[in-house]
């Protein structure tokens, strides 16, 4: 029966295993292991009290070991995940803040800037153990922290405009040092004096309170640890020192309550898990009458919570009931509503947190009444006007304000046109002289949302102004649609494929132009003497359908061919042709040339099919892999301006001189054209008759 009660149990037919379980119970009497069953059937099934009624039977009968508690705290902590999921989606931040580290909702301490263009402090980077980014969820495989430098301008902007919470980081880092040498009075110490610069730094607070529970100090613990909740009700970190802190004093309902409201804001937080674990055993096990923890237990805990909890099966609506509403949207659109400049003001304000302690009352009601509004880290301060400077956020190459700005691994920041066009001619930093090669393989160009941010908080007018003078570049690329970029390389054919091989710095400067204008297209040509800028009288447009980088810059680009063209006049612009085009299209065919046309075409095709059929099979394989199949004739061949695909095909594929593919190109009669090709595939078949 057992068994059966465990296969139940295995395929998640909780309801199925509950009665296995009870009947077992009746024949067999009380037993530990059929109680503990029945405990975690009732529990994975969502019946939480009567899931503790089994549990406290199960103590009773036998021994138990935390561990025994898994399957209880998992499904303690599915509860509470699809519940706060379903309210407030409180797990997730979204979204990106100027000078906040979305990990420990600190100020950015020595900020890095990741690929996706997200920064964070470095420390919380290297305790991460994912390469997923915490902010839009891309994955960075193979990310390398210690190949990534310190981004430059963030670092410097946040050391002016936050000096006193800087002195307190460095603070807090000298007691970090002092904890790591277990020199735990003089880490608090170095915390205490962090916060006597910045009362508000919960990072300072949430380290002290680890500090003092380390000595055994765990009301000075839960002190602290009670105002990082104040301070950020929505950082999963401070209801765990919570926890930790109720644990060491005894009060294990209450820490079962802080545990869990951890794990509903992140349930990754393992330690957590194992100290609701420990929490729950303390409340499952009989403690001998004389135990002082029995003793303490008795007099400080806050049984109506937990009580309160459980009557009403663990819901997040009792449980978390600020968390429920709209707080978590109002904490994550604060910097909105609050960040303005101080444009009268000579001191900087921040709105401080109330760290006064509660009266006794107050901390029995505190779990069940709402936190104070708070701002998202020092993104809520307001800064002085005197500090914010305009060339603080000047590009190093075009001496203006950054758009669209990208940090390079080396934490340079640059407009990313500007950086790209450096990259065309050396992958190196144009500061540092860093190498760049991994920076162009990867292709990030991600926009560091941070230095972006600041921007449109500080500087929107100047830098409207600056996106209006972009738009205004690209309009002048992407409108002048007579005047195209033009690549003299080689022929090209309407509907043809053409991959290009492009290793120039003014080639490469061409096709990014060519795709941030959104024309994605360029116009080819052939040389026709040494001379530079000598190129022929007729080309053909190229679309990009696909680029492929390589690390030293080089791409291949993947292009086909579209409209002809004749050069009106040629130009130069950024050290590469241009040319004022007439494009051309083919003749409309009179109603008595149609029929003519029709047979010219029938009898040209089946002659390109014979010649086709003769051509060694490995040369015919080569032809099929670069420019496809021989298209099939197309019954509407006259609608089209560049007439029927298949004769292009022809053209790019038959070994004529591109001299005749040049005149073929510039014909504007397809009956012309049709008579050339036909003369070409007499002279090739009778030729390989000879």
């Amino acid at each position: 029966m057992v068994d059966l009660a465990h296969q139940a149990f295995s395929a998640n037919n909780f309801d199925l295993a509950v009665d296995i379980y009870e009947r077992a119970i009746k024949e067999n009497g009380p037993q530990t292991d059929l109680y503990l069953g029945l405990a975690d059937s009732f529990a994975r099934g969502g019946q939480f009290s009567k899931a503790f009624e089994s549990y406290t039977k199960a103590f009773r009968t036998g021994k138990v070991s935390p561990g025994r508690l898994k399957h209880l705290v998992t499904a303690l902590i599915n509860n509470v995940n699809s519940d706060s999921a379903n309210s407030s989606n409180t797990g997730s931040m979204k979204k990106c803040y100027m000078f906040t580290c979305v990990l420990c909702r600190g100020l950015l301490n020595d900020p890095l800037t990741i690929p996706c263009g997200h920064s964070f402090c470095r420390t919380c980077l290297e305790k991460e153990k994912s390469n997923t980014c915490k902010v839009c969820g891309v994955d960075h495989y193979g990310l390398k922290l210690a190949s990534i430098k310190t981004n430059v301008v963030l670092s410097s902007v946040i050391c002016k405009w936050f000096e006193k919470e800087s002195k307190a980081a460095k603070l807090k880092a000298e007691g970090n040092a002092f904890f790591e040498r277990q020199d735990f009075k003089s880490a608090i110490k170095a915390y205490s004096e962090a916060l006597t610069l910045c009362n508000t730094d919960h990072l300072s607070l949430s380290n002290r309170s680890h500090a003092f529970a380390t000595i055994d100090q765990f009301e000075d613990a839960l002190a602290d640890a009670e105002n990082v909740v104040k301070l950020r009700p929505d950082w999963p970190k401070g209801f765990f020192r919570k926890g930790i802190a109720l644990y060491g004093i005894g009060r294990y309902e209450d820490a079962v309550v802080a545990f869990l409201q951890c794990l509903a804001l992140d349930k990754h937080v393992m330690p957590a898990r194992e100290g609701l674990s420990k929490s729950l055993h303390k409340i499952l096990s009989k403690l001998p009458p004389d135990d002082p923890k029995s003793l303490e237990r008795q007099k400080d805990h806050n049984p109506s919570v937990f009580q309160t909890l459980l009557s009403n099966n663990f819901n997040m609506a009792a449980f978390l009931p600020h968390f429920t509403s709209n707080t978590f949207d109002e904490l994550r659109c604060i910097v909105e509503d609050t960040i303005r400049v101080a444009a009268n003001s000579d001191q900087t304000r921040v709105n401080s947190a109330d760290l006064r302690k509660n009266d006794d009352k107050d901390k029995n009601n505190s779990l069940m009444e709402k936190p104070q509004k708070s701002g998202f880290g020092m993104d809520e301060k307001e800064i002085c006007s005197s500090l914010v400077n305009l060339d603080d956020f000047e590009c190093a190459l075009c001496y203006r304000l950054f758009y669209q700005p990208v940090t390079t691994p080396c934490g340079h920041v640059f407009c990313r046109a500007c950086l790209d066009r450096c990259l065309d001619h050396q992958t190196i930093c144009p500061m540092c002289k860093s190498s760049l090669s991994d920076y162009l393989a990867e292709r990030r160009q991600a926009v560091t949302e941070a230095i972006q941010t600041i921007l449109q908080t500080y500087f929107d007018k100047d830098l409207a102004e600056r996106q209006k003078m972009h738009e205004e570049e690209v309009t002048e690329l992407a409108h002048n649609q007579h005047e195209i970029p033009v690549f003299v390389c080689a022929m090209s054919f309407p509907t043809i494929p053409c991959p290009l091989h492009i290793f120039e710095p003014r080639y490469r400067l061409m096709m990014r132009q060519c795709m941030e204008s959104g024309t994605r297209q360029f116009g080819m040509c052939i040389p026709v003497s040494q001379t530079e800028g000598e190129f022929s009288d007729f080309g053909c447009m190229l679309e990009i359908r696909d680029v492929h980088f390589f690390p030293d810059g080089r791409s291949v680009v993947d292009t086909i061919g579209g409209r002809r063209f004749r050069v009106v006049s040629r130009g130069k612009r950024d050290g590469y042709n241009t040319a004022r085009v007439e494009f051309l299209a083919d003749r409309m065919l009179a109603e008595e040339e149609a029929d003519e046309v029709k047979a010219l075409q029938d009898n040209v095709y089946a002659q390109l099919q014979t010649w086709l059929n003769t051509v060694p099979s490995t040369h015919r394989n080569c032809i099929t892999q670069h420019f496809g199949s021989l298209p099939a004739i197309d019954p509407n061949f006259a609608d089209s301006p560049n007439g029927p695909a298949w004769v292009w095909w022809a053209v790019a594929v038959l070994p004529m001189d591109a001299r005749v593919q040049l005149t073929m190109l510039a014909l504007t009669s397809l009956k012309e054209r049709l008579v050339a090709l036909q003369k070409v595939l007499h002279y090739l078949t009778s030729r390989r008759g000879r």
